[in-house]
């Protein structure tokens, strides 16, 4: 694995750290607490698929976040950069862009998944959306997945899978019968609430659940959300770009 420059470097500053400020922190700590109490069906580790109703929204971020918070309690930790039109894991980890990835497992590269993975600290391994296909929505629906899936499922304690907008393409939608639960990342004074609540409708008119709303960039300590989807937890986070 090579890593970026200090430009790239500074971009790590995103994840939880020890600088990182406790309200923040108690954000993902409280998260991920939540996460471990909730039930989840089938066998082997949950699966938590991450996406938004559109992009810049910061789902990303709380995807990386998540993964280190888990990491950090000894869990061991699978993050699948399942972004294959505009991944940012890169970024947000330090390593290049064109890291062959999930993209090249799923084409059929005669590779151990174990070569592709990223180790950016202990417990966490992350597996790069590799380089950028022409046809993401077949690659992502293959039998391919569901067969890496059964095996992921039994050597980690949790997956993530940070998804594209559920809002913009339909990837996150199709592949619901490999998740435990999505959440979904919305952002104060950017994401349409009506927007968001009809991407929610959506994920749960195919049966699936919705496990939590994050939402980012509140004031932790302002007023209440405007957003009247109804579901079961709303987290803060602090504002990020990506």
């Amino acid at each position: 694995m090579s890593k970026k420059n200090s430009k790239n470097e500074v971009a790590a500053v995103k994840l939880l750290n020890e600088s990182t400020p406790f309200a923040i922190k108690e954000s993902f700590n409280q998260l991920r607490t939540n996460l471990m109490y909730m039930p989840h069906d089938g066998e082997g580790c949950p699966v938590y698929a991450i996406t938004s109703a559109t992009e810049g929204v910061g789902k990303s971020t709380v995807s990386s976040n998540l993964a280190v918070a888990y990491a950090q309690i000894n869990k061991k930790v699978l993050l699948i950069d399942a972004d294959m039109r505009l991944p940012v894991q890169h970024e947000n980890f330090g390593y290049e862009k064109n890291h062959a990835g999930l993209s090249e497992l799923l084409s059929g590269i005669e590779k151990s998944y174990k070569e592709l993975l990223v180790a950016p600290l202990p417990n966490l391994s992350v597996l790069p959306s590799g380089c950028l296909p022409p046809n993401p929505s077949e690659l992502i629906t293959s039998n391919r997945l569901y067969e890496l899936m059964e095996k992921w499922k039994r050597e980690y304690d949790i997956i993530f899978i940070d998804l594209p907008p559920a809002g913009v393409v339909s990837d996150p939608i199709t592949i619901s019968s490999l998740v435990s639960g999505y959440i979904l990342v919305a952002m104060t004074n950017k994401s349409d609430a009506k927007h968001v609540n009809g991407v929610a409708a959506s994920i749960e008119q195919i049966g699936a659940k919705i496990v939590g709303l994050v939402l980012n960039g509140t004031n932790l300590k302002g007023k209440a959300s405007k957003y009247s989807y109804q579901h079961k937890y709303y987290y803060g986070a602090r504002r990020y770009d990506k």
